[in-house]
């Protein structure tokens, strides 16, 4: 069977809207993928061109017979998380979520952040892309925390930029659990 073409999608970052918006914990998570975000979440700013990078782990344990055949796999873990680096290290919105928001201070020609070992706080964080002309996917983490931060290299030749890797965790809604909810709009008919 050929490849359905129409079902091949390249992710590209939206032209108008961040990436990557973050609102307080437990703001409402949107339901769709096209609504706009209410004004409780903030755009992230731009991405390095290395783009989004999800990730779903599962640890398992291979259980095998005494012939050696592999007979069970129990999973013991599970993850979710994104990894994404920032590029505009001069946004406020950004430096809180590096360096967590109350170490992060607003001047009138700048700001002040505090760099110390305070936990990095939990929060809502939505990652849009869209899917060639027309569609959009919505992932949706409704606890994330950042949970590792890259080094921040200080040169001549390249900008400043923060490395940072969230980890989603389960969440509750309608019933269902989730770590990441996707969700996509094709932005053509059902019946196309």
């Amino acid at each position: 069977m050929a490849t359905d073409v129409t079902k091949v999608h390249v992710p590209n970052p939206p032209k108008v809207k961040g990436v990557i918006h973050w609102a307080p914990l437990g703001t409402e998570i949107p339901t769709d993928a096209t609504t706009d975000l209410p004004a409780a979440y903030k755009p992230l700013g731009g991405v390095s061109d290395s783009g989004v990078t999800k990730t779903q782990g599962r640890d398992v344990q291979k259980i095998k017979d005494y012939g050696g055949d592999v007979i069970a796999t129990p999973q013991s873990d599970y993850s979710n998380t994104f990894k994404v680096t920032f590029v505009e290290s001069s946004n406020l919105e950004v430096l809180k979520v590096v360096f967590g928001a109350g170490n992060v201070t607003a001047t009138a020609n700048g700001f002040i952040v505090d760099e110390n070992s305070d936990p990095l706080p939990k929060s809502v964080f939505i990652v849009d892309h869209l899917l060639g002309a027309e569609g959009v996917t919505r992932q949706i983490a409704a606890i994330a925390q950042p949970t590792s931060i890259g080094d921040t290299v200080y040169v001549h030749n390249d900008i400043v930029k923060y490395e940072v890797t969230f980890e989603a965790f389960p969440f509750v809604s309608g019933g269902k659990k989730f770590n990441v909810r996707s969700i996509t709009d094709l932005g053509v008919s059902a019946g196309s």
